[in-house]
């Protein structure tokens, strides 16, 4: 029996702020049951429940984290993370937060692995990994939390495509 060969990698922080939007939604849906005035009432009902959605959309698809299929030579992952190659395919995917994609890890020709630091007021530096892969059918960018994960993947798709040691130089 062979045991299929899947890693799944789940952003804890992703998944958190998207169940915070679910939050925001039931308080603005109980706020609207509470108004006084009717035109205030159904407004924020309406506006509640249609963020209360978006979350729980964006819960949905943020859970199932980021899908590595060895058998079926696929990568699945969160939308938000493409960049598409015209303006036709952008404007087509607009919606790309609501839903996952996936793409054939042996179609990746370009890959690379970037820290991104950022500053705040006070002063603290807070740090994303990203992960950057090119295939034929666009670019995409991963952030991870931590190092560790998103060298993970980095090590799974280098190793699957023979891209060898000098693949950042390319």
């Amino acid at each position: 029996m062979n045991p299929r060969r899947n890693l799944v990698i789940k952003d804890f922080k992703s998944i958190l702020l998207s169940l915070v939007i679910c939050v925001v939604g039931a308080i603005i849906f109980g706020n609207g049951l509470e108004a006084r005035a009717q035109n205030d009432k159904i407004f924020l009902f309406l506006i509640g429940i249609i963020i209360f959605i978006i979350g729980i959309i964006r819960t949905r698809v943020e859970f199932g984290g980021i899908n590595i299929d060895v058998e079926n030579d696929e990568i699945s992952f969160p939308g938000g993370a493409v960049t598409f190659n015209s303006i036709g395919q952008t404007l087509a995917n607009l919606n790309q937060y609501f839903k996952r994609y996936t793409h054939k890890i042996s179609s990746i020709h370009y890959i690379t692995a970037n820290n991104k630091s950022s500053v705040n007021k006070d002063g603290k530096i807070t740090y994303t990994y990203q992960l950057t892969f090119t295939s034929t059918s666009g670019t995409v960018t991963l952030s991870f939390t931590n190092s560790a994960q998103r060298d993970q993947v980095y090590s799974i798709i280098v190793n699957l495509n023979d891209m060898g040691i000098p693949v950042q130089n390319r």
